[in-house]
């Protein structure tokens, strides 16, 4: 009897299937462990230390943990909170220093850095920036760049919550007169933002803040963050790609986006500016839309017709429950080091990710299949009874592989056009199928064991993969 193929036209026959809201990786602190209470902590020129699992709250004016002249030093796995008056950690003139995995409640603000490299904030949980509301003559920031320079540095990952009334914020996380590198830039990724304000002043996202050079914010979602939504104040070699940001009408909300150069007389004018892939809802408070602002200053920004308002927008961007997500049960989603600078930190004695730090893929290559393993028209396919795989050209752009949860997740580098992902059985019927509007994706609908077949095209380039989920 002869053998009845199904032939599997990826991309252009496979019907939509509609599996729900996919909120990509979980941000926010993964430690569930006790905690140690601790009185607040300051030290001057010490190297090569951690501090784990305490809790510290303050009711005067001194500030949680503060650094200065230390070098090599991680704070992982603490609590900070209530500090209403003080920040919870300051840093200065201070080498390699990551904060990881903590959790800050009703603080001040959170971080600031100042005149250091290598610093990196990232897998925190944050609610209640309380910035002036209790007597601080400061700010409510959670995390800001004061001179900062150098490569490794990375605000990233990290969930925050403010609720009107109990919070008061200026920016969420600020850049200030900060520099990385070319190859590695300073890097706001992944972070999920709901509430803020009600400063006329502040939102949630803002590089380039005086100036500044190689800074990067990419992957973030924003809900109802304040006056503005992300934004860049001024410098060059600055990027805003891939950001989802939402507000509903509220008395201080202006515009969505902001892009000007505040300090063209102090730095000179702004070059290699680009605005990309950005979706937008964002309701001014004269109750019109207002996605954003283009200043003249600005003359020259690449990527500008990318952006897209989005009416379908809603705050249901964010997931119901963005604090204690990560560790509520769960896996958690450990991004890898996908940027420069960014992702997830390797502790004292681990090995880090072994990715190419271009920004796009996994963090652990051991993790991701090897182009050449069970490609179409290698001989695999060709035997399996039932499917027979179209041949497609794979474009090295575009890159299909296995994390450690076993999740399909997709890496495209270059410009995304109308990107699209569909996953068929063994049998070759769809069973899943969505836009991508991110660089780096992950299908959150984890399979069963099985033969499954990933087809992913953005505009005319194409990738066809088979994994085996075992």
């Amino acid at each position: 009897m002869k053998r009845n193929y199904m032939i599997i036209i990826l991309g252009l026959a496979f019907l939509c299937f509609n599996l729900g809201v996919s909120y990509g990786q979980d941000p926010g602190a993964r430690y569930k462990g006790a905690y140690t209470k601790s009185s607040p902590i300051k030290y001057v020129g010490k190297k090569d230390f951690v501090i784990d699992g305490l809790e510290i709250s303050s009711s005067g004016n001194e500030i949680g943990i503060a650094l200065f002249n230390c070098e090599n030093v991680v704070i992982k796995n603490s609590k900070f909170g209530p500090i209403p008056l003080a920040r919870a950690i300051h840093l200065e003139n201070c080498k390699n220093i990551t904060i990881i995995d903590c959790t800050f409640e009703n603080v001040q603000s959170g971080l600031r850095a100042s005149l250091s490299q290598g610093i990196k904030f990232e897998h925190n949980d944050v609610t209640n920036l309380v910035g002036r509301l209790k007597g601080s003559n400061e700010l409510g920031i959670m995390a800001q760049f004061i001179e900062v320079s150098g490569a490794g540095n990375s605000i990233s990952y990290n969930a925050a919550e403010n609720f009107l009334g109990e919070s008061s914020t200026e920016d969420i996380i600020n850049l200030w007169m900060s520099n990385g590198t070319q190859q590695s830039p300073i890097t706001v990724k992944g972070n999920w933002l709901r509430g803020g304000g009600d400063s006329d002043s502040g939102g949630g996202i803002l590089i380039g803040d005086g100036g500044g050079s190689y800074q990067i914010a990419e992957d973030n979602i924003l809900v109802d963050p304040g006056q503005y939504g992300i934004g860049i104040a001024g410098g060059h070699n600055m990027t805003l790609r891939n950001n989802k940001v939402y507000a509903k009408k509220q008395y201080f909300t202006n515009v969505g986006m902001s892009i000007c150069n505040w300090y063209e007389k102090e730095t000179g004018q702004s070059h290699t500016i680009t605005v990309e892939n950005n979706l937008l809802n964002y309701t001014n408070k004269g109750g019109f839309v207002h996605n954003w602002w283009y200043h003249t200053s600005m003359p020259t920004v690449k990527g500008k017709d990318t952006n897209k308002h989005d009416s379908s927008l809603t705050a249901s961007i964010l997931p119901t429950q963005i604090i204690g997500r990560a560790r509520s049960g769960a896996a958690p989603s450990d991004p890898g080091n996908e940027t420069p600078g960014g992702g997830s930190t390797p502790l004292p004695g681990e090995q880090p990710g072994n990715g190419s730090g271009s920004g796009e893929q996994p963090g652990n290559e051991s993790e991701q299949p090897s182009d050449d393993d069970n490609e179409p028209g290698t001989g695999e396919e060709s035997e399996t009874p039932g499917v027979e795989l179209p041949n497609i050209d794979n474009h090295s752009s575009i890159s299909i592989y296995l994390d450690r949860y076993k999740r399909v997740c997709v890496n495209i580098r270059g410009r995304l056009n109308s990107a699209s992902v569909t996953v068929a059985n063994d049998k070759g019927e769809v069973i899943y199928e969505q836009s991508i509007r991110r660089f780096h994706t992950v299908i959150s609908r984890k399979p069963t064991s099985g033969k499954y077949y990933v087809y992913v095209k953005n505009g005319t380039r194409e990738h066809l993969k088979t994994l085996d989920i075992r």
